[in-house]
């Protein structure tokens, strides 16, 4: 499937704007990880030149619960040599904090049943300022993609999101994913990345499965097998990208239904989309405007709509007969 949204700015975000490559300083480093070393053990003896070239885009979610109204998907790309040295000063965070799985909403809310039960004002901003200072320091891109749900649901045809999934967190991530290969394209970067989405269960994880391999049948052997789902508490760059999502969200709500922001996400999302000029956060949304335009542009293209509908057909056929043949 092509692009179906075309992403605008909403107001008072951060530009699209390409730059040079080198926005992370990439060092050598002897650091074991487990996630690192299974990204990095198929090229062997090669590792050390791949690390220069590879990247891991770790995926996060905002807003999915049905009673929120935007949905938001936050993305992170990080260098591969970086992600030992982000987990070891994130180990060092966590010890020094005393919490085993950093979860942004429920640190600010100071949630009784999590290890943020009693922190004070003031160790919830350190911490967040901290989970930030780790999140810039070790990443080199980050994009956010919201969908207004409202909006969404008015614009979008059933036939249209039969074939390109009916979650709102599927469309924003579809976004997401686009801005990622526009990246990639600027800066001439070729080897597939690497892909960590946020534990996802059914009907979920199914419909990012399926934009995967839409893409996949656009960019043959950047997606398919480039991608796995892992638990949060596990892997801390996903811990960031939590942060990222909820800074993500709270300002949308704010922009789409003037729900006010609390001080300490307004300082979050501040810090994060002045980092390197403005340029590091790209977070997006659409316009009713643009949607609307996108829906009919795509539902008039008949043979384009055509070949969504056989690609979905052909998709869900090979599902059930992969199904089919796990229960014999």
């Amino acid at each position: 499937m092509g692009v179906i949204l075309q992403p605008v700015i909403a107001n008072d975000l951060p530009e699209i704007a390409p730059r040079n490559d080198g926005r992370v300083k990439i060092r050598q480093s002897q650091l074991y990880s487990r996630l690192h070393h299974a990204l990095l053990s198929a090229y062997g003896s090669r590792w050390a030149e791949r690390n220069l070239v590879m990247f891991t885009v770790y995926i996060d979610d905002s807003g999915t619960d049905p009673k929120q109204a935007v949905a938001v998907a936050a993305a992170l790309i990080v260098p591969a040599i970086q992600i030992p040295i982000l987990e070891k000063n994130w180990a060092e965070f966590a010890l020094k904090y005393g919490f085993p799985d950093f979860h942004a909403s429920e640190c600010v809310a100071r949630n009784p049943h999590s290890a943020f039960a009693g922190w004070s004002d003031e160790k919830v901003r350190h911490a967040l300022s901290r989970a930030r200072q780790i999140m810039k320091k070790h990443t080199s891109q980050a994009f956010t993609f919201t969908i207004h749900k409202e909006e969404f649901d008015a614009e979008a045809k059933p036939e249209w999101r039969k074939v390109g999934g009916q979650n709102h967190f599927t469309w924003a991530f579809r976004n997401v994913l686009i801005q990622i290969l526009r990246w990639a394209d600027e800066r001439k970067i070729t080897v597939p990345f690497e892909y960590v989405f946020d534990w996802a269960d059914k009907p979920e994880r199914d419909e990012i499965e399926m934009v995967m391999a839409q893409f996949e049948g656009g960019h043959p052997g950047k997606f398919d097998g480039h991608f796995i789902f892992k638990k949060r508490k596990e892997v801390p760059a996903l811990q960031c990208v939590d942060l990222l999502a909820w800074s993500a969200f709270s300002m949308s709500r704010k922009m789409f239904r003037d729900v006010p922001m609390q001080e300490i996400a307004k300082e979050s999302f501040r810090d994060l989309s002045n980092h390197i000029n403005r340029d590091w956060l790209h977070a997006l949304t659409h316009t009713r405007e643009a949607l609307h335009l996108s829906v009919s542009r795509d539902l008039a293209d008949a043979e384009g709509e055509q070949r969504r509908k056989e690609w979905y057909r052909n998709y869900t056929a090979e599902l059930a007969q992969k199904k089919n043949r796990k229960t014999k």
